[in-house]
């Protein structure tokens, strides 16, 4: 299966299940995601330690919740931990950084007679699972293991986390974002009574100045450098018209970077468009200090003298002091970058036009000797700019720089492939959009799954995001959207990234991500939802490849436990084709075409190969230079295969597992065509970005999809390209293509960044494109779509109808809360 690694998303905000083996928590979270999540939040205080038993006890009062009513007053906790807390020793990490009276923030929400619970205390993340007994009054609360990648979700003091907190419900800030580059650790130890306590680590951006909200960053300049501002202002008055200008365009872009998300979705207010707001504040500021110098020399010609010691050093002083605090900006938010972004771009520039002023200044003192008439006395009136026009005219040119870089896709997520490349065929008139519905699911935050739709049914895998992330599998009602059943295992399902398969009466599906081991594989009843096997198959690894049925068996991958064959009716083992002892790793789903079953492997060995299905035997096995993520495509005597680096979410990767073995080194990817008999490649087609997707074909085409952000439509018989389409910044879900007769209609994708688009299969034109109603991606990979459509056909008198299923969430753009949905779109072809 193509992975989700842990930058790309903030997958998903605390992305590890509460399953049979959890694991630390190693992928990108973010707060905001957490926040409106979490059923639980409030403050906790260190009752007393007990470091023999190990155990802690933590006490919390009403006047302590910070959202929603906390359930308990007395945690009592046993710190022994799982086998990761006793491997890496993090009962005693826990121990010398807990002591009476410490306090810490706690994210809870409860899953059955379960509670799965995050704690925070001054730079030391931990997890936490607490298990209602019998009486249902008694929570029994456990270790489970500390947290150390958490950091990058927050690293601060505790007082500081729960004053994010408190704004972000509020509405008054949003919290910080993820930092990527934060190092993995823990906050300092408890230290001895009379000694300093060290920070905990360097505040996320906004974390410890929530006033920011209430003024411009130049008035925080001023309030942390009075006296030289104060210079700047009133010594040198004919700088008014830079101070003006620095003042209202920082401030505005404060108010902007928090209402923004309140503001219609049109361009009159878009960042663009503000920018040359600003801009044109600066081009009025630029006029205003031109006309008052011209004014000031003919009233006084000493104005255009070059610039005393003084003035110089204040100019070189303001300008330190503001290069200073973006750099500062910078380092608290975590990267470079943020001193560029709004608001503190404005900042950033700020610095940018003192120091050009700056510049321009010594320059007029180191040449002051010019100004001087033939006889060597000081000339009465000089030719000369003003350093206040040299500044704004910096700050100018750098609203102009934001503005070309803007107008040319510069945005989140980077540079976004559009257009097309045409081939050879006439193009006939295409399929019209004519409907969309969204069926929303409530108590689920995203369909991690594809999406497999029978006659009355729409099935899928998802995820709900609490203080843990808890895997679902839901049946909706395929006319309604309502929910007809769903399952949950005993409350510890993991994440579902496998598409289940029905079959027999039966739904077919595993659980887990990449990261997750000792997942399982379940069989249900196709018609209620409840376990069809007296107990799910245990592998050591994880499940997340689409399984197979055929005549009987179902076949399934299982990363470094192989390629497993059972029987459908009772899920006992026929054969398995172990991985890891052949150096493979075999996560995407398998094909099943004749009497063979085709894989490939993504770690370890790079390989593609084939199985006989009754017996498990190697029937042959092909090298390749890239990774296998993506489901093989089976085609008559040829099976054609998606390859490439990294993952579904990255372009380059490198795995703790492959530790010794050389890491992807550049992007690439590849569409390989084998001989189903042999492993013989037929043809190749190399890509820029990889292919772990699934694939599509009809009669004449083989369509593939990339993290190049293009659909590629290549010759079924020779790997040629017929032509090629860019969506979006990258295409994370496979392609689908709707037929007639044989005979190619339509083809059907859905860009990473949520729009779905219907191409001309002969010329990739796109017929129709529309966005997933009520999806705002947020920039990071694991919230993107990650979606492969299903096309449902049904013949109408004048031609027909389409629709068109896509499974993904909506999502709030301010509060950052998901609900898992499945999009419905209906297109048409005749009258």
């Amino acid at each position: 299966m193509p992975h989700v690694p842990p930058r790309l998303a903030a997958l998903l905000a605390l992305l590890l299940a509460a399953g049979p083996a959890p694991a630390v928590i190693m992928k990108l979270t973010p707060l905001k995601e957490v926040i409106a999540s979490e059923e639980f939040i409030f403050v906790a205080s260190v009752d007393k330690v007990d470091a023999d038993k190990p155990a802690v006890v933590f006490t919390t009062a009403a006047a302590d919740a910070l959202k929603g009513k906390t359930p308990f007053e007395r945690l009592p906790v046993n710190l022994t931990g799982d086998a990761e807390a006793k491997k890496e020793g993090h009962a005693k990490v826990l121990l010398d950084r807990l002591d009476a009276g410490r306090k810490l923030v706690v994210f809870a929400s409860k899953r059955g007679k379960k509670f799965n619970a995050m704690a925070f205390t001054e730079g030391t993340w931990f997890s936490l699972q607490g298990t209602t007994d019998d009486d249902g009054k008694t929570v029994r609360w456990a270790l489970l293991h500390a947290e150390p990648f958490l950091r990058r979700t927050f690293v601060g003091t505790t007082a500081e986390l729960k004053t994010v907190v408190e704004d972000a419900l509020a509405n008054k800030a949003e919290p910080p974002k993820p930092n990527e580059k934060e190092p993995q650790g823990y906050g300092p130890p408890v230290e001895k009574k009379g000694s300093a306590v060290p920070r905990a680590g360097g505040p996320a951006l906004f974390g410890v100045i929530p006033s920011v909200v209430l003024v411009g960053p130049l008035a925080i300049v001023a309030a942390l450098f009075p006296g030289l501002f104060a210079r700047l202002a009133v010594g040198m008055k004919r700088w008014r018209a830079f101070l003006t200008v620095a003042s209202i365009n920082s401030t505005l872009a404060v108010v902007y970077y928090f209402v923004r998300d309140y503001l219609p979705d049109v361009k009159a207010v878009g960042g663009p468009a503000f920018t040359a707001y600003l801009l044109a504040v600066t081009a009025v500021g630029l006029l205003w200090a031109g006309r008052r110098y011209r004014r000031m020399s003919a009233a006084d010609p000493v104005v255009t003298a070059p610039p005393t010691s003084r003035e110089l050093g204040t100019l070189a002083g303001a300008t330190a002091a503001t290069g200073l605090l973006a750099a500062g900006f910078a380092w608290y938010a975590g990267s470079r970058a943020a001193a560029f972004e709004l608001p503190m771009r404005e900042f950033t520039f700020i610095a940018v036009g003192l120091a050009a002023a700056t510049l321009y200044s010594g320059y007029r003192a180191l040449t002051r000797h010019a100004d001087r008439k033939p006889d060597g006395t000081p000339a009465d009136t000089r030719v000369s700019l003003s350093g206040e026009a040299v500044g704004l005219g910096a700050l100018f040119l750098c609203g102009l720089v934001t503005i070309a870089l803007s107008w040319n896709g510069n945005a989140v997520g980077g540079p976004v492939a559009t257009g097309t490349t045409g081939g050879d065929a006439d193009s006939p008139v295409g399929p019209r959009l004519a409907d969309v519905k969204v069926f929303e699911v409530p108590d689920s935050s995203q369909v991690m799954s594809g999406l497999t739709v029978t006659a009355d049914r729409i099935v899928f895998g998802a995820m709900r995001v609490k203080a843990k992330a808890e895997g679902q599998v839901f049946a909706l009602d395929r006319t309604t959207g309502k929910v007809a059943w769903t399952f949950e295992a005993d409350d510890d399902l993991l994440p579902v990234f496998c598409t289940p398969t029905v079959a027999d009466g039966k739904v077919f599906t595993g659980e887990g991500l990449h990261e997750d081991k000792n997942c399982r594989f379940f069989a249900l009843d196709a018609a209620t939802g409840k376990p069809a096997w007296k107990t799910p198959i245990t592998t050591t690894s994880h499940t997340e490849g689409n399984p197979r049925v055929r005549a009987g068996k179902v076949y399934f991958t299982a990363g470094d436990d192989g390629l497993i064959c059972a029987e459908a009716a009772t899920g006992a083992r026929v054969w398995a084709f172990d991985g890891k002892p052949q150096g493979l790793h075999i996560d995407g789903p398998p094909a099943v075409a004749g009497n063979r079953v085709f894989a490939g492997s993504g770690l370890y060995t790079r390989a593609i190969f084939a199985l006989d299905a009754d017996t498990g035997k190697q029937l042959w096995r092909t090298p390749v230079a890239l990774r296998s993520f993506g489901p093989p495509l089976a085609l008559g005597d040829k099976v054609v295969y998606g390859l490439g680096t990294g993952n579904l979410g990255s372009d380059v990767w490198r795995y703790d597992e492959e530790a010794g073995q050389p890491p992807d080194a550049e992007p690439a990817g590849a569409v390989v065509c084998v001989d189903a008999a042999s492993g013989v490649v037929a043809w190749k087609y190399d890509l820029t970005r990889s292919v772990h997707t699934s694939l599509a074909a009809d009669a004449f085409s083989v369509y593939a999809t990339a993290r190049d952000g293009f659909v590629h439509c290549l010759d079924r018989r020779t790997g040629k390209l017929r032509w090629k389409t860019g969506i979006g910044g990258a295409v994370t879900g496979g392609p689908a293509v709707a037929t007639a007769g044989g005979f190619p209609v339509a083809v059907y994708a859905a860009s990473r960044e949520g729009t779905v688009v219907c191409l001309n299969p002969h010329t990739g034109a796109p017929a129709w494109e529309r966005p997933l109603p009520g999806f705002h991606w947020d920039g990071t990979e694991a919230n993107g779509v990650m979606a492969t459509p299903v096309v449902v056909t049904v013949a109408t008198p004048a031609g027909s109808k389409r629709t068109v299923y896509v499974g993904a969430m909506v999502n709030s753009a301010n509060t950052g809360k998901k609900t898992a949905a499945v999009f419905a779109f209906e297109d048409e072809i005749g009258e």
